[in-house]
C-alpha cells in the first residue's frame, strides 16, 4: 500500500492512500463469494445462485460493502505507516474505486500541532499584598453566629419574621381536595419564599394552637399546569412556633464554635483563615494571568476536533452551573447560541493552554513519578468516593492513564512556570479606598 503525507497546516495533514489493485480484487471476490453463500433468490436454493447473476444484479451493493470495510482498514494502516496520530475523525475525499484498478482516496486529518514554547521563563507578574480588614473578620464572625443559631419552642409566642412555624394544612379547590393539597407537621420559616406566593404572610402573628382559613391564587405560570390560575382555599393549624436565637459574641461562643479560649483568639484564627483563602485566590489569579500572557505570546492553531470536544464539555459544565444556581449566574446567559459561543471561546483557550503546558513539560524534560501518580489516585479516590484499588483498575485503560499523566504533567509545568516567573509586589501611589 502506498501512502503519502501532505502538510496543510500545523494541525492538518492530508494522507493520500493507494490500495493495490490485487488487494482490492481479492476483497471484491471474497465479498461476492460470501454473498453467494448466503443469498437466496426465487427459483434458487440458498447458496446456489449462479455467480454471474450475483455479479450482474448486486455489483453496486458488493462494491459499497467492500468500500465500507476497505477504507477504514487501509486508513488505520496508513496512520501507522505515516506515523500520524489524529485527534478527530478524518474527512475522506476523492475516492476512486473501479473494478480491476487500485483504490485511491485522500483523508484529511487533524493532529495535535507540535508547539514550541518560547520566552516562558521569567514572565513578569505583580502580586497585591494580602490584607484582611476588621470588617471582614466581623462578617466572618456574623456568619458563624448565623450558623450557630438555634430554634426554641415558645408558648404563646406570635409567629414573626425568621421564626419557624410547624403546622398542618388542608387545601381544597371548590370544596374538593387535590393531590399535594394537604400535609402534616410541615415546617416553614416566615419571611422566606413558600411553595405558594403569599402563604408565609398568612401565618404571621399566629400562635401555637391557632387555626386560620384563607384563599390564595396559584400563579398562571405555575409548573403545575392543572392548578395554574386557580384559587385554593386553605385551612391551617399551627402546632409549634419556634423563636430563632442567635448566640452572643463572647468567650463562651468562641469555645463552642471554634474550640478557642477567647473571642479574641477566635478573631485571630478567622483572620488567619481569611488570609490563607485570599492567598489561594490570589495564587489562582496569578496563574491565570501567567497563562494569558503565555497564550498571547504564541500563535497556536487549535485543532477543530479538539475544540469541538472541549466545547461540549464546557457547555455541560455551564449547564450544570446554571441548574445549580437556578438559572441565575452573574455574567452567564441561558441563551443557547450565546452560551455555545462562550463555551467555544473558553474551549479554544483551554486547548491552547494545554498545548503550551505540554510543550513546556517536554522542553524541560518534566516527568511524572510513581509517587505523584499514586498521590493523584488517592486524591481522585477521595473525590469520587471510590476505593483506590478501583481507581487503579480503571487506569489500566491506556487512554485513561495517558489522560491522567497528561493532567499531572500540565500541573507540574504550570508550577515550573510560576517558580520561574518574576513576581513583584504591586505598588500603588494612591491607595484605593
Amino acid at each position: 500500500m502506498k501512502v503519502t503525507v501532505e502538510d496543510l497546516s500545523p494541525s492538518k495533514r492530508v494522507l493520500r492512500v493507494e490500495v493495490p489493485s490485487d488487494r482490492v480484487t481479492e476483497r471484491v471476490e471474497a465479498a461476492f463469494r460470501e454473498w453467494g453463500q448466503k443469498l437466496q433468490l426465487p427459483g434458487f436454493r440458498r447458496g446456489k445462485v449462479p455467480m454471474e447473476i450475483i455479479r450482474r444484479r448486486f455489483e453496486a451493493e458488493v462494491q459499497e460493502e467492500v468500500l465500507r470495510e476497505l477504507i477504514p482498514d487501509s486508513y488505520r494502516e496508513a496512520l501507522t505507516e505515516a506515523a500520524v496520530d489524529p485527534v478527530s475523525q478524518p474527512t475522506v475525499e476523492d475516492v476512486h474505486f473501479h473494478a480491476g484498478e487500485s483504490l485511491t482516496y485522500r483523508a484529511v486529518v487533524e493532529i495535535k500541532p507540535l508547539v514550541t514554547a518560547k520566552d516562558y521563563r521569567g514572565i513578569a507578574l505583580e502580586r497585591e499584598s494580602v490584607e484582611v480588614a476588621d470588617p471582614e473578620v466581623d462578617r466572618a464572625l456574623e456568619y458563624l453566629r448565623e450558623d450557630a443559631a438555634e430554634y426554641a419552642p415558645m408558648e404563646g409566642w406570635p409567629a414573626l419574621k425568621d421564626d419557624l412555624v410547624i403546622f398542618d394544612h388542608e387545601g381544597t379547590i371548590q370544596g374538593k381536595p387535590f393531590k399535594g393539597g394537604g400535609g402534616k407537621n410541615l415546617t416553614i420559616a416566615l419571611g422566606h419564599e413558600g411553595y405558594l406566593p403569599g402563604f408565609t404572610e398568612q401565618l404571621a402573628g399566629l400562635k401555637k394552637g391557632d387555626s386560620k382559613q384563607f384563599a390564595l391564587q396559584v400563579p398562571a405560570d405555575s409548573p403545575r399546569k392543572e392548578l395554574a390560575g386557580r384559587t385554593i382555599d386553605f385551612k391551617v393549624t399551627v402546632k409549634e412556633v419556634k423563636k430563632r436565637r442567635v448566640p452572643e459574641l463572647n468567650d463562651e461562643f468562641a469555645k463552642t464554635v471554634g474550640d478557642m479560649e477567647s473571642l479574641a483568639a477566635l478573631r485571630d484564627k478567622l483572620r488567619e483563615q481569611l488570609v490563607q483563602r485570599k492567598t489561594r485566590e490570589q495564587d489562582g489569579e496569578l496563574r491565570r494571568r501567567l497563562m494569558n500572557t503565555l497564550v498571547r505570546q504564541h500563535e497556536i492553531e487549535a485543532p477543530e476536533g479538539m475544540v469541538d470536544r472541549e466545547t461540549a464539555a464546557v457547555v455541560d459544565e455551564l449547564l450544570m452551573t446554571l441548574r445549580a444556581t437556578g438559572g441565575r449566574m452573574e455574567g452567564l446567559t441561558d441563551d443557547p447560541e450565546v452560551l455555545k459561543a462562550t463555551a467555544r471561546e473558553t474551549a479554544t483557550r483551554r486547548i491552547k493552554e494545554s498545548l503550551l503546558l505540554e510543550a513546556v513539560a517536554r522542553q524541560e524534560n518534566l516527568t511524572v513519578t510513581d509517587e505523584e501518580t499514586e498521590a493523584e489516585i488517592q486524591t481522585l479516590a477521595r473525590l469520587y468516593r471510590q476505593e483506590p484499588s478501583a481507581m487503579r483498575t480503571s487506569l489500566e485503560d491506556p487512554v485513561r492513564r495517558a489522560g491522567l499523566m497528561g493532567r499531572i504533567l500540565e500541573r507540574k509545568a504550570l508550577d515550573f512556570l510560576m517558580a520561574q516567573a518574576t513576581i513583584s509586589e504591586a505598588y500603588h501611589l494612591i491607595k484605593p479606598a
